[in-house]
């Protein structure tokens, strides 16, 4: 056969195999990644802010004792993930101290936490559901920081110009409330430097005062064996000492938490205090559908590291997120080209069990994985799960934190998919063209 003939009867082929392929709409539930090439983008980190005490190791704790502790300042989060060896019942306590000269504002934003349970992935899988479901994606926020957000939607456009507006006004109206409670407070207190009103999300805390925050949590038990996990968001107008401890139920959290003695850290040494609780991504470069499938991963410790930070229980030994657990990630994927396509969710770590939220044209959506089962991804790389198609270039804001006893990395895999249109007779020569260059190796 002439090299002519063999081009037209492989594009023939090609096809061929379109219209007996999958229309736009109709994408499989799952795919062989073996039968696709592709193309990696590439993750690019763009801007890191904010504070994370990481309360992880020990991870297994067998008596009470503080699990975590450092100097947190501005906007922060605790995010604890422990587990009860002891036989008797355990609770987790925290305590926020100042150590400084002058009065914190300190404003409590977010407090959740998973049941505890002795199925790590059940424990995992609903702390980042429910992250996710109070969670607020501001661009406008993010372009307060200095980010420079590249998004062609409108919708996007109008709420970081709107948001930018809001966050000016209410920087005026919350100084203004921080100087109204540092005086309200310094003419109405009485001398005790401990605070017995652990209620209010807003509060000033003086200079040598210490008070218990998210106190719920004292009313929650861990049974032997039971993993318990949860996330605590609030923001401090001057640096505040935070401890987390494992204790028993009877011990109060003001006055027994400061005589716990202080456990050392396991050996995957994940504890400490880390700048970068918040972080915005860009995947370069944006997506073609007409090019062929793509691909790209996170949280692998290559183009999107996991963040270094200081243990201060142990002199401030330096210390590493393996996994980034406890940080939110807001992934910003640039798509162009005529061809639809479907976004694939591949697991490449081992078993994983979470929740992720998507912002595009069809408005923001939340994805579980896997739908339904305790994990996916166990002892292969093979697990795939669909999670929505699209139809047109628009911009596609991914947003994600590693859920506790799932593994990483983990990979989107982004699939062209034959449409409507191409199978009543358009031109999808360049799709085609495209997919015989591969074929061919050119």
């Amino acid at each position: 056969m002439k090299t002519t003939q063999w081009k037209r009867w492989l594009i023939g082929s090609v096809l061929a195999l379109l219209e007996l392929g999958t229309t736009y709409g109709q994408a499989p539930k799952t795919v062989n990644i073996d039968d696709y090439t592709f193309t990696p983008l590439t993750v690019k980190t763009v801007k890191e802010v904010d504070t994370l005490l990481l309360s992880d190791s020990p991870e297994y704790v067998k008596e009470p004792g503080i699990v975590a502790a450092g100097t947190l300042h501005g906007k922060s989060r605790i995010y604890f993930y422990h587990v009860n060896e002891q036989t008797a019942p355990m609770k987790v306590g925290i305590l926020l101290e100042n150590k400084g000269n002058a009065p914190a504002f300190v404003e409590i934003k977010r407090a959740i936490y998973a049941k505890p349970n002795s199925d790590y992935f059940k424990v995992g899988r609903e702390l980042s559901k429910k992250e996710i479901a109070t969670s607020q994606l501001n661009l406008g926020t993010w372009a307060q920081e200095g980010v420079n957000i590249p998004v062609r939607s409108k919708v996007m456009k109008k709420d970081i110009k709107q948001e930018k507006g809001n966050l000016a006004q209410s920087k005026k109206i919350k100084a203004k409330r921080i100087e109204e409670e540092i005086e309200k407070d310094a003419t109405s207190r009485s001398i005790s430097l401990v605070s017995h009103d652990t209620s209010g999300t807003e509060f000033v805390l003086r200079p040598g005062e210490v008070r218990p925050i998210f106190t719920e949590l004292e009313k929650v038990l861990m049974k032997q064996d039971d993993l318990f996990s949860g996330i605590i968001d609030f923001s401090t107008t001057e640096p505040v000492y935070a401890s987390v401890a494992v204790m028993e139920p009877k011990s109060t959290v003001t006055y027994g938490l400061p005589l716990l003695p202080i456990h050392p850290m396991d050996d995957v040494e994940l504890r400490g205090t880390y700048e970068g609780m918040r972080r915005f991504h860009i995947v370069e470069p944006q997506f073609n559908s007409d090019a062929g499938p793509a691909s790209f991963e996170i949280a692998n410790d290559r183009e999107d590291a996991f963040i270094s930070g200081v243990d201060e229980t142990t002199n401030g030994k330096v210390v590493k997120n393996k996994g980034n657990y406890g940080v939110s990630n807001v992934y910003v994927l640039h798509t162009e080209g005529k061809t639809p396509y479907a976004l694939y969710f591949n697991p490449l770590g081992g078993a994983f069990s979470g929740t992720f939220r998507l912002t595009s044209s069809k408005g923001t959506r939340t994805y579980d994985v896997p739908v339904k089962g305790p994990y996916l991804g166990h002892q292969t790389i093979y697990d795939t799960q669909l999670l929505d198609e699209f139809d047109k270039p628009e911009d596609l804001l991914l947003e994600y934190m590693s859920p506790g006893a799932s593994n990483l990395p983990v990979r989107f895999l982004l699939i062209p998919q034959v449409s409507q249109k191409m199978k009543a007779g358009g031109n999808p020569s360049d799709y085609v063209t495209n997919l015989v260059k591969q074929i061919l190796g050119k």
